[in-house]
């Protein structure tokens, strides 16, 4: 059934989640799993209407994503899964949309975990709601209470 299984993947408590769950998953379908780590596109704010890029900032990011995505695949690896990992920059919506189509995928997960207070709600977005909208294929959206 899913042949082709996209994690995004943080190295946060709700990803980690989702990689137990793609683990099962994807030893009873035998599927070749893809780890996405997507650093955004940062500007640091100077006040209501300036910011600037910090490359230095930018760098830092990407070697401890590149560093968590590492430690994500080599826990699939170990348990006998064929995964890779890919380092993405840009809106993570956009990228693992794009990356779906471009490795046919059959199912992109990940792990989400409610926000109590109506302020994070509405502050942080719905990644997971942007994602189901816009995705190719199926989205599997694994819950942390």
């Amino acid at each position: 059934m899913y042949q082709k299984i996209i994690l995004a993947y943080d190295g946060s408590i709700e990803s980690q989640q989702a990689l137990l769950n793609c683990k099962d998953l994807s030893q009873w379908e035998h599927a070749k799993v893809h780890l996405l780590s997507v650093v955004p596109y940062d500007s640091i704010a100077m006040g209501y209407e300036t910011s600037y890029y910090n490359e230095q900032q930018e760098k830092i990011d990407e070697s401890r994503y590149l560093e968590i995505l590492g430690e994500g695949v080599e826990q699939l690896n170990k348990a006998g899964i064929d995964a890779t990992g890919e380092l993405l920059k840009g809106d993570a919506v956009d990228q693992l949309v794009e990356y779906a189509h471009s490795v046919s995928a059959d199912l992109i997960m990940l792990g989400h975990k409610h926000r109590e207070n109506w302020l994070e709600r509405w502050w942080s977005g719905s990644i997971p709601k942007a994602l189901i909208e816009h995705a190719p294929c199926s989205v599997l959206v694994v819950i942390i209470k």
